[in-house]
Parts: C-alpha cells; sequence; structure tokens
C-alpha cells in the first residue's frame, strides 16, 4: 500500500458531487466526473483529530500514529465509516488529482458541525490503526461530501482511494 501523509500540503475541500453505478469500482480512467457510487470499506476508515506531531521516530501509546514526516499524536475518533455514498478520483482544476468521499447522510450533519468548529486543524484518516493521511481541514465542510486534494499524479490518487476503500 503506498502511504500517503502529506499532511501540510493535502487539504479537505468542500466539493459537488454526482451519482453513478452502485459497486463500480475505483474507475480507471478519470475525468471531472468519475465515480464508484456506494462504497463498503473491508474495515472501519477512523476520521481521529491530529493534537500534534512530534519529530520522526518510533511511536509510543495507542494515540501515537507514525507518519512519514512524524509522529501523529490523535485525539479519539470522532467517527468510524464502513460505508461511503460515493468515492471518486478527480483531476483537479488547479492541477493534480483528489479523492472525493460522499459521507452518509446520518453522519453528514454532525461531520458538518465538528469541521466548522475545527477549520485550519488536521484530522487524520486512520484504518487498521495505520494513518494513512492526515490533510488539513481548509473550510466546515458542510455538504457531507469531502475532497482530499494535493498534487497527488492520477496513479497516487488511485491508491489513496483504494487505502481508504480496502479496494
Amino acid at each position: 500500500m503506498v502511504r500517503f501523509v502529506a499532511a501540510m500540503a493535502a487539504a479537505l475541500l468542500l466539493a459537488g458531487c454526482a451519482e453513478s453505478a452502485p459497486g463500480a469500482p475505483v474507475p480507471t480512467t478519470a475525468t471531472s466526473g468519475d465515480r464508484t457510487g456506494p462504497v463498503d470499506t473491508k474495515v472501519p476508515v477512523e476520521l481521529r483529530p491530529v493534537l500534534s506531531v512530534d519529530p520522526p521516530g518510533s511511536p509510543t501509546g495507542p494515540d501515537a500514529l507514525a507518519g512519514d514526516d512524524g509522529v501523529y499524536q490523535v485525539a479519539p475518533s470522532i467517527g468510524e465509516f464502513t460505508h461511503f455514498d460515493d468515492v471518486a478520483v478527480q483531476e483537479i482544476p488547479t492541477g493534480g488529482w483528489a479523492v472525493t468521499l460522499m459521507l452518509p447522510s446520518d453522519s453528514a450533519l454532525l461531520f458538518a458541525d465538528w469541521t466548522s468548529k475545527h477549520v485550519d486543524e488536521q484530522l487524520a484518516i486512520v484504518i487498521d490503526g495505520k494513518l494513512i493521511i492526515a490533510p488539513r481541514i481548509e473550510s466546515a465542510i458542510v455538504g457531507g461530501t469531502l475532497q482530499i486534494s494535493h498534487r497527488y499524479t492520477e496513479a497516487d490518487a488511485r491508491d489513496l482511494a483504494r487505502s481508504i476503500t480496502g479496494g
């Protein structure tokens, strides 16, 4: 699994959404509208607030996670997700590629409330106890759709989508 810990450069952004066939795999060719439809993850995806980032080293304790650029001290999970209404890999107008995740409606309101109180903070995406990425929240995510963007290549974005969904 390719590990992405571009914590300072990646960002969660409010994004639009569309629908397509349920259960489709992460697209192999991407345009601005490629979607997978509903996705059940193989293991829960945890969203954990980042409290601090220490210099690289060995993590100690259950709330310390190793990242490529340091050891992340994280707070308890604000939510675990085993289902996303949609997952997309998209080319973004500012350059690079992004992964867009649509949260289930029952989680979208809670996530909107939490992100509105934590703008400019990092949120770790943790799967099976491993830090996948820790993007910075650029704005409140009020529509239930979050986008992890960076100057990813298409292949990097697809690997990130597969890491998040377990696909």
